[in-house]
């Protein structure tokens, strides 16, 4: 059996399946920016994780942003890690400063070690905590973890020579 190829003017031969598989890749992808446009995410998600290679930076990072709108902020991650775009920090930090603002203290956690957040949002974190009853250790717990600094960790101490 033999493989035919295709060459197009400009272009090194390749196997005509390839360019059959290439062809209905940009197809799938395009199709999956119009649902996406229209707001289909679940439909133009399955497409885009199946033609990875096809899809620009852009068009993850608009299903991304839609998917936070919708609160689908696990989804969202995954979709990052899968299509290697960063996380949109300001917006998992605004998540978790509307969490914060609502007393939701575990979902303010949450969002804030998604997007690291800073110092002053953890000083937060923790004085909701102490306003709160029974929240004592968690409040240790995320300022050992995010306010204190760790010391600097040194080799062993010389043992005393004796005399």
């Amino acid at each position: 059996m033999t493989v035919q190829t295709v060459r197009t003017v400009g272009t090194p031969l390749a196997p005509a399946g390839r360019m059959f598989h290439d062809s209905r890749a940009h197809s799938e992808v395009s199709v999956a920016r119009r649902y996406l446009d229209r707001g289909f995410l679940d439909v133009a998600m399955r497409i885009f994780r199946r033609n990875v290679a096809q899809v620009r930076v852009g068009d993850w990072s608009l299903l991304v942003r839609n998917l936070l709108d919708r609160g689908r902020v696990a989804e969202a991650v995954e979709v990052c890690r899968t299509a290697g775009v960063p996380l949109p920090l300001p917006e998992l930090l605004a998540l978790g400063d509307r969490c914060l603002r609502r007393k939701d203290v575990d979902g303010a956690i949450h969002y804030f070690e998604l997007a690291q957040a800073d110092k002053q949002r953890w000083a937060d974190v923790v004085d909701l905590l102490t306003r709160l009853p029974a929240r004592d250790l968690q409040a240790l717990a995320v300022a050992e973890r995010h306010l204190v600094a760790r010391p600097a960790v040194v080799g062993p101490l010389p043992l005393a020579a004796s005399a």
